[in-house]
């Protein structure tokens, strides 16, 4: 009752009429535990997967060539067991007209969103506008893009210097952010970067986030955006340890790289004045994508160790809000790398990606934590 009231206030201090406005209904779902998972598919022995292993949180990739409708049975099984789901938005060709920057480009994995003219924000506009309104009872954290710091892969949006990017993805996210919070004011809206701090790989268009975020920061900083950090280890195709990652250090100056040898040196610096909230809160932080390999030697039992260690890690500091394995099962384009990172064996002779054969030792493991 006293919400509905302060709704009410709101609505007649800004001058308007109760007949001419609706209020957003406020949908989130917190979370009962930082435990999390990349899911694999939807099917019933899928999901009761996410009871069976004590997840309380999911996170999935809806691609913008994806029907709106995609992920239905997953919102209706997280909203029935009190599931945190995570929705990561990724633009990818088949998207509707007018969306994409470009032509596909071979090596691009995903693209950034078309903003550059009035037509492309109208069509991302649209876009944003149905998937929020779609999911505004179910999605409690959105994801826009993917390592939006790597823009030759997996944010690609043309040929352009990172002032330009940057200018470009903080007007596709803010689109997002505003259609979002409109149908749902206490979802939060997150910007993904992958492990990188002050490395990169060379390529232009690569940016170390040590630049970049502030770049974001300061076109962003009037709203209250989090952070989807992808804490890989450094070597993480060829082995599933991180504690001894080579020059993976506290310096926040001079540390290549944050994963979960050094995630501190990231929630201190959000813990700086200049970063936090218009009302000074710290920004939310999900760790949305991380994996530790199985196709090593012993893997089984070093992957296992590798995820117990990093939940610890992860449970222990306060500023972290969800732990994200990926992924339930093995894909078969990853462990093709090296990349083993399911808490299943996948069924090779399926004839498809990500069937489930049967649990590692990681399952048990995860499944045991709390």
């Amino acid at each position: 009752m006293k919400k509905a009231k302060a709704v009410l206030a709101a609505l007649l201090a800004a001058g308007l009429t109760v007949g001419s406005a609706v209020p957003a209904l406020a949908f989130y779902q917190q979370p009962q535990s930082k435990k999390g998972l990349l899911l694999s598919q939807q099917t019933a022995d899928m999901l009761a997967d996410i009871g069976n292993l004590g997840v309380k949180q999911v996170v999935v990739n809806m691609g913008t060539d994806q029907d709106l409708n995609t992920f239905d049975p997953l919102a209706a099984y997280c909203t029935q067991n009190g599931v945190t789901l995570t929705m990561i938005v990724i633009n990818r060709p088949g998207a509707p007209a007018g969306m994409m920057p470009s032509a596909p480009v071979a090596g691009v994995g995903t693209y950034g969103f078309n903003v550059q003219s009035a037509e492309g924000q109208a069509a991302v506009r649209n876009y944003a506008r149905s998937l929020a309104a779609r999911y505004k009872n179910s999605v409690s954290n959105w994801v826009i893009g993917n390592e939006v710091n790597d823009a030759i892969h997996w944010d690609y949006n043309g040929e352009m210097d990172m002032q330009a990017h940057a200018e470009s993805y903080a007007k596709a996210f803010r689109i997002f952010y505003e259609e979002i919070k409109a149908v749902n004011p206490e979802a939060k809206v997150l910007i993904p970067f992958d492990m990188r701090w002050k490395a990169t790989t060379g390529e232009p268009g690569c940016y170390p986030t040590a630049e970049y975020l502030p770049l974001l920061n300061n076109k962003l900083r009037d709203t209250d955006y989090g952070i989807a950090w992808h804490p890989y280890p450094v070597h993480f195709f060829t082995k599933p340890e991180f504690q001894d990652d080579d020059g993976i250090s506290a310096d926040i100056n001079t540390t290549p790289n944050i994963n979960m040898k050094n995630i501190n040196v990231l929630t201190d610096y959000l813990q700086t004045a200049d970063m936090r909230t218009p009302s000074g809160e710290v920004r939310p932080l999900f760790l949305t994508e991380m994996g530790f390999t199985s196709s090593v030697e012993n893997g089984e039992a070093r992957q296992a160790a590798a995820i117990a260690e990093a939940y610890r890690i992860a449970k222990e500091n306060p500023y972290i809000q969800g732990m994200y394995l990926s992924r339930q099962v093995d894909a078969a384009s990853q462990v093709a790398a090296g990349g083993a990172f399911g808490l299943w064996r996948r069924n090779e002779s399926a004839g498809r990606d990500e069937i489930p054969a049967s649990k590692k030792l990681a399952w048990e493991v995860y499944k045991n934590l709390q």
